[in-house]
């Protein structure tokens, strides 16, 4: 079966023993349906991931080999369409979609959107190694095989609410979007003192967020069923004379 999907994650590689290293990718077909696809090898420097966030591609799909997440597909083929969506074209495909954790977890889901009250964040650097084959946390994995787990060098966990879920109670989740993971290593590129690491994240994933439209793409653990951030979305905040009196939200993909 084939589908046209809109790419809007692209997760911190994870690696596997069967195939060095693994990309978890997620996006939305062209019937709004969530999609999680894999597998997608990754290795620096080889190009094996022709696509980004935004990016239009085309799948050929079979059902995954050990996954009962009804969203996740594994790819027998896939080719870049090469069309790459505005934000104002992503804003309008999501707006229908954006969700809470709340209702997602009622309805059985085990990808979706939500729009969060930041209250804070928690960054912790495990090391300041930087190097090309760098080992990653596999806390998004176990949706192909069984991984060694080790630590991230940088793990950061966000505290927030569900905007307009007065059901939500608060929540503390981990975020392993790829962008978190390339921000670390250029920055310890030129810092090794951890605090320092440690403050250039939180000016970049918290002070300047707080300043944008943000949204939070959603993953559940493949084993546990917890939920994960696995994707960020800031756009600048849109200009209300450009909104539809009836829309209240709106998402924005990072660039990788």
């Amino acid at each position: 079966m084939k589908e046209q999907i809109l790419v809007l994650v692209r997760a911190t590689p994870e690696q596997s023993r069967k195939h060095d290293h693994l990309v978890c990718v997620a996006g939305i077909n062209e019937n709004n349906q969530w999609r999680r696809l894999y597998p997608f090898r990754f290795s620096y420097g080889e190009g094996l991931i022709d696509f980004r966030k935004r990016d239009l591609i085309e799948v050929t799909l079979a059902n995954p080999d050990n996954d009962k997440r009804r969203e996740s597909r594994k790819v027998i083929h896939h080719q870049n369409m090469s069309s790459r969506l505005t934000d104002e074209e992503v804003r309008e495909r999501i707006l229908p979609l954006v969700s809470s954790i709340e209702k997602l977890s009622e309805e059985n889901a085990s990808l979706g959107v939500i729009k969060p009250e930041l209250q804070g964040i928690d960054v912790t650097v495990n090391s300041t190694d930087i190097y090309d084959e760098q080992t990653y946390f596999s806390i998004a994995g176990d949706y192909l095989e069984r991984r060694e787990r080790v630590k991230m060098p940088v793990e950061l966990k966000y505290r927030f609410r569900c905007r307009d879920e007065p059901e939500c109670r608060g929540h503390n989740i981990i975020l392993i979007d790829w962008e978190l993971n390339e921000l670390a290593r250029n920055v310890m590129r030129r810092e090794n003192d951890r605090k320092v690491i440690e403050e250039k994240i939180k000016a970049r994933f918290f002070d300047f967020m707080k300043t944008r439209d943000m949204y939070f793409f959603m993953g559940t653990h493949f084993r546990f069923g917890s939920w994960l951030i696995i994707g960020i979305f800031y756009p600048p905040q849109p200009n209300p004379h450009n909104i539809h009196p009836h829309r209240t939200v709106q998402l924005k993909l990072t660039e990788d």
